[in-house]
């Protein structure tokens, strides 16, 4: 090559062009915006789910009573109408709730298989390591969960052998 400058060139021009694109990227993905004061912070508070007419008592999910009012406001729903759907309604809650807790025992079982299928190829120094990530990522669930209010699960930890034992 007689002429690098054309090739530096290149890439610095490149270079430059993906940091404007990154940065109005991230500028516009984020909501914020180049002028003006930054938006008011509003705190949005959880209110306990308080069952709907019908509902079971002991269902811990909104679902129900927020699906009636939409349903009510929106399908100008009778007395009567109310009546008969709430059931369903309640009934449709408690099978989502239960579908989500199926859900996080699945994804536990599919991760706990994971990691003791790739154990089983490790070395030991490879198996601590592994342990290792396995509970930074244990760690990260859990600020995650505490952030987002959840409270905690009494279920066992990740990474155990599955029950049926190990895969063939």
């Amino acid at each position: 090559m007689d002429k690098p400058w054309k090739v530096i060139f290149a890439f610095v021009a490149v270079f430059i062009a993906g940091a404007i694109f990154g940065g109005v990227f991230t500028l516009r993905t984020s909501g914020k915006r180049w002028a003006g004061p930054p938006a008011p912070k509003v705190r949005i508070e959880k209110r306990p789910a308080t069952p709907g007419p019908g509902a079971a008592a002991g269902q811990a999910s909104g679902t129900a009573p927020t699906m009636m009012r939409q349903f009510t406001q929106r399908l100008k729903l009778t007395p009567e109408q109310r009546k008969a759907i709430s059931p369903i309604l309640a009934r449709a809650a408690e099978d989502w709730q239960r579908l989500r807790r199926e859900n996080v025992e699945n994804t536990t079982r599919v991760n706990e298989r994971m990691y003791a299928d790739v154990a089983a190829q490790l070395s030991p120094e490879q198996r601590a390591e592994l342990e290792v990530m396995r509970k930074q990522m244990q760690e990260r669930i859990r600020h995650a969960r505490e952030r987002a209010g959840v409270p905690p699960r009494n279920a066992k930890p990740m990474g155990e052998p599955p029950p049926e034992g190990p895969r063939e």
